[in-house]
């Protein structure tokens, strides 16, 4: 079975230092879950390759879930 966009965004999130083990939940703050913003900008440049997106540099996702809607209506756009 596919993966859902959620669970890529999460599998490309606990890529970064140190978050292999924390429990991604849509309403997590992305701060919550340890991504400072520097990391958030790597994490969207994952996003970006491993979905083959381009997201908007302007966009500031809040939360884990926020964060799959930003690339899912990127797909949509796509």
């Amino acid at each position: 079975m596919a993966e859902s966009t959620f669970e890529r965004v999460v599998k490309v999130l606990k890529e970064q230092d140190g978050l292999e083990n924390v429990e991604f939940t849509p309403e997590m703050t992305l701060e919550e879950a340890g991504l400072d913003s520097l990391a958030t900008v790597e994490a969207v440049m994952a996003c970006e390759e491993e979905f083959g997106i381009e997201i908007d540099p302007e966009s500031n996702p809040k939360t884990v879930g926020e964060f799959v809607e930003l690339v899912e209506s990127t797909l949509a756009g796509n």
